[in-house]
């Protein structure tokens, strides 16, 4: 009987020991994420070293759609205090706009500085390109400018990264990147064996037919639905075309990317139709021409997965079809 109460109590003691080195184990390898409270440095896509002072940045002004979009997906619309006039998703920005609580700061080609510097911002977010010159009045100035400006959907990927270590976001930011990851092999892996017929997209038609060539983020979209674009072997990212070409080249889908160009410029599936020279083409003969909201594959943003869904969806809709 002796014996057994000795064996009990050193299996309990046994129980006792392995806890302790468990939790002693755990306490040592789980390391959560710290915030950090003072200057960060954040090298951008420009290449500059940006300091932010004041971090996580609790006033943010964004000067592009794309980065708003990027922003508010991370969660941080509340401390969005100014965006520029064409920052128009979500809605809950035209919401704030219209409701006096979310500034305009200027149109994406005439930033307002004064206008941005009467926000206090503790960070900007900017874009490259014809940006350039606000970004380096504002970085003149002593403001904290991140400037994204990314090439294809991994740029995109790393940009909404770089958003989240910009703004303190980082598991957000995370998050939504391995979700577009998931979402973007799940595409490839439909589309790997499937033929890839051959598409046109236009978003404009003042001055020739405005299409996206091989160095376009569209053309990269295009292929990982799983089709070609006619005009990837142009080198710009957009060109100007004409009925000879599009004839030649001879599509099978004609998209019309459905922006701001698309409706000024009166561009629809009917006006195509009633073209010269393009009943011709397979995608009218066979009415294969769709429309897509520009946003999702112009825009270098959270929504550019949905962007690239709708592509592989008009491109192969046998293996997207809803069941």
């Amino acid at each position: 009987m002796l014996t057994k109460k000795k064996i009990a109590i050193a299996s309990l003691a046994l129980v006792i020991i392995v806890v302790i080195v468990g939790v002693a184990i755990w306490q040592q390898s789980y390391r959560p994420r710290e915030i950090i409270a003072g200057p960060v440095s954040i090298i951008d896509d420009l290449g500059r070293n940006v300091t932010i002072t004041k971090y996580p940045p609790g006033r943010i002004v964004s000067l592009a759609p794309s980065c708003t979009e990027i922003l508010f997906a991370l969660g941080l619309g509340e401390k969005v205090v100014g965006v520029d006039k064409y920052s128009d998703y979500p809605p809950e920005v035209k919401e704030r706009v219209n409701a006096g609580n979310l500034t305009i700061v200027g149109s994406y080609l005439d930033i307002s500085i004064e206008t941005v510097l009467g926000l206090k911002p503790d960070l900007i977010l900017a874009t490259g390109g014809v940006q350039r010159l606000v970004v380096e009045s504002l970085e003149g100035l002593g403001q904290p400018v991140v400037v994204l400006y990314p090439t294809g959907f991994n740029g995109t990927l790393a940009d909404i990264s770089l958003a989240g270590k910009a703004t303190g976001q980082i598991d957000e930011a995370e998050a939504l990147v391995a979700d577009m990851q998931k979402r973007a092999q799940e595409i490839a892996d439909k589309t790997r064996d499937a033929p890839r017929p051959r598409v046109y997209v236009e978003y404009s038609q003042a001055g020739g037919y405005w299409t996206f060539g091989g160095a376009s983020d569209v053309n990269e979209l295009i292929s990982m639905a799983g089709g070609v674009n006619v005009f990837a072997g142009f080198a710009p990212k957009y060109i100007s075309t004409s009925t000879e070409e599009v004839a030649k080249a001879n599509p099978e889908i004609i998209i019309i990317s459905k922006g701001g160009m698309a409706l000024l410029t009166g561009l629809t599936p009917e006006v195509i139709k009633e073209r010269p020279g393009w009943s011709e083409i397979y995608a009218v003969q066979n009415n294969q021409i769709y429309e897509i909201v520009s946003g999702l594959i112009e825009r270098p943003g959270p929504r550019t997965i949905q962007g690239l869904e709708e592509l592989a969806k008009i491109i192969h809709p046998q293996l997207f079809s809803e069941k």
